[in-house]
């Protein structure tokens, strides 16, 4: 006797079907798209704006029409970003390499070395997705944006740590025995990235709440928006971190 699977579309289990058929397909494109490295800015970008609009159900029903779609729009954005965190992240390595190598320090004065080497590494990471992040929401300069991205990344602190608990949840596996690493990569190429990135954008959505426009998410998250209206021309106003509202 044949059993059928009938499940409600509206449904929580066919909706949370879907919200993990849309993981899946956004962190596919973000490591296709990440390949030529130079391009890991605009495709962060990319999954961030697809991610951001999953938090209130407005992503549409065409993902990789979305992803790409904000790809092309934040590409030359991203990938300037992309490029000067590029500088820093090599600045660190060649300091990380002098610390290591070259310079003859004792016990104390290596660990408050390389104490003061973290918090550059957890600056330009902070700064490096609250500016992609950015560039995905708001209409600025490239320069601006980065300043912005680093300012709000230390005025929201608490949060901000949290978001890295979400892009470095896959150093766990540095720490575990490699046999079960072994079996999470295909886990890990599968859905983690594009989970990483919609449990950051919950996070981010307090993070930045003091930020963005009064009315921001007043559009109720049930009403159904059709494809073509989810790219307005007009962006929210900037960020201004000097002049925010309270939570």
């Amino acid at each position: 006797m044949a059993i059928g699977l009938n499940l409600d579309p509206e449904g929580p289990v066919s909706s949370s079907l879907t919200k993990l058929a849309n993981i899946a397909l956004i962190n596919v494109w973000f490591i296709v798209c990440s390949i030529p490295v130079f391009t890991i800015g605009a495709s962060f970008t990319a999954m961030m704006d697809v991610a951001w609009r999953m938090t209130k159900n407005r992503e549409g029903t065409g993902i990789t029409k979305a992803f790409f779609h904000a790809f092309k729009v934040n590409f030359k954005k991203g990938t300037l970003i992309w490029l000067i965190q590029l500088i820093f992240i090599a600045l660190l390595y060649v300091d990380y390499r002098i610390i290591g190598h070259q310079m003859n320090l004792n016990g104390g004065a290596e660990m408050a070395a390389y104490i003061v080497f973290g918090v550059l590494v957890l600056i330009v990471a902070f700064t490096s997705w609250y500016s992609l992040t950015l560039t995905a929401i708001f209409d600025n300069t490239v320069i601006q944006t980065i300043k912005n991205g680093l300012l709000i990344s230390i005025a929201r602190f608490p949060w901000s740590l949290l978001i890295a608990c979400c892009y470095l949840s896959p150093l766990i596996l540095l720490i575990v025995p490699a046999r079960t690493a072994f079996f999470c990569v295909p886990f890990l190429l599968l859905v983690w990235f594009g989970a990483a990135a919609l449990g950051a954008a919950y996070l981010f959505r307090h993070a930045l709440a003091p930020f963005l426009p009064e009315g921001y998410d007043e559009t109720p998250v049930d009403e159904i928006i059709p494809d073509e209206d989810l790219y307005p021309d007009d962006y929210p106003p900037s960020p201004d971190p000097d002049n925010k509202n309270d939570d």
